[in-house]
Formats: C-alpha cells, structure tokens, sequence
C-alpha cells in the first residue's frame, strides 16, 4: 500500500494531509515511512510523478496498491474515514 501526496511546500492545505497521514500511521502504529511520499509539485521529480498520474490539482492525493489504484482525492484533504478502510487490515 503506498499513498502519494502531490503538493507544494508552502501549500497549508498540503501540510494538513501529510500531517493527517502522518498522525493516521502513528496512531495505529503503523510503518509509513514505506507508505507515505511527498511530491514537490515545483521540482522537475515532482512534476513528472504528478504528470505521471495526471495531476492538475493540489493536494492530490492517491492510495495505490501493488499498482492499482484504490483512491483519489484532488484538490481536497481527504476524510479519515475516507481513507481509514484502506488501512483496516493493518489496524
């Protein structure tokens, strides 16, 4: 399982949903450094991720597994409960 963030640093909204993860995996004792990236949107790296996945809006924001695509959320932070469904079989 890995979750893609696609935003820019000084982007609040951005910080807000790599601190939501961040306190997700933390709270049910989860690994994430494995799970969570960050793409710069305003590097050259982050540019051709987020064209990779047809980013247009910030934050994006995926959960992917071996590849597949479970969910996305553009231009918004996603819900906990969003998102906690995807985890529940390592909570």
């Amino acid at each position: 399982m890995k979750v893609k963030v696609f935003g820019k640093p000084g982007c609040e909204f951005c910080k807000t949903t790599m601190k939501k993860f961040e306190t997700f995996f933390d709270r049910w004792k989860i690994e994430r450094s494995a799970l969570l990236s960050f793409f710069d949107m305003e590097t050259v790296d982050g540019l051709a991720e987020g064209a990779f996945y047809s980013v247009s809006k910030i934050p994006s924001t995926i959960i992917e597994k071996n590849g597949e695509l479970l969910a996305r959320w553009d231009g918004q932070v996603p819900l906990s409960e969003e998102f906690k469904k995807y985890f529940e079989a390592s909570v």
